[in-house]
């Protein structure tokens, strides 16, 4: 499922025709942290290579992000992961993509994401008796992925996947977002 000649073998819970002049990207793709795993494997398939992969502390835990690019095809796809804060753990995609590795270990040196399935994650370029995660923001500089994310016109998007919706639904009392 996809379009603009790019498919994957996973249902994205959104996707977003992004803007190469305000985001340097072209499609920004949510999904599952079940999924990442398949669609990394696609985007190899299509000759796609791995551009890097970030992390950013937002008030609903952290955004994992893919970039991607074709040296053929114009634009930047962007697959992109919520992963809740407490439990902030994904696959590994460094069996696919071997510069994967590097990236992965330095979002786990700096913001204590876990790659399942890494082969190596041990402190990249920090001490290994520092902790993991010295640039986790504390609650109060913490923002809404919305409010620093455009996905861009949203061109698919699954039921129930409400990040981007105008009215964000009441977070429960002692639960977090």
């Amino acid at each position: 499922m996809m379009g603009d000649n790019l498919s994957l073998p996973v249902t994205p819970l959104m996707i977003g025709k992004g803007s190469v002049q305000t985001s340097g990207v072209t499609m920004n793709v949510f999904l599952t942290a079940d999924d990442i795993e398949q669609a990394a494997g696609a985007m190899l398939k299509q000759a796609y290579h791995l551009e890097n992969i970030d992390a950013i502390d937002v008030a609903e835990g952290f955004l994992i992000s893919y970039h991607y690019a074709h040296f053929t095809k114009p634009g930047r796809i962007a697959h992109r992961v919520l992963v809740c804060r407490d439990e902030a753990e994904l696959p590994s995609i460094s069996s696919i993509y071997q510069g994967a590795d590097w990236h992965e270990r330095e979002c786990y040196d700096f913001h204590g994401v876990k790659f399942t399935g890494h082969p190596n994650l041990l402190p990249l370029l920090l001490d290994p008796e520092t902790p993991n995660g010295v640039l986790l923001k504390d609650d109060k500089s913490r923002k809404p992925l919305r409010e620093i994310l455009n996905p861009g016109e949203i061109i698919f998007k699954g039921e129930g996947f409400t990040l981007f919706d105008e009215e964000q639904p009441e977070p429960e009392e002692g639960v977090e977002s």
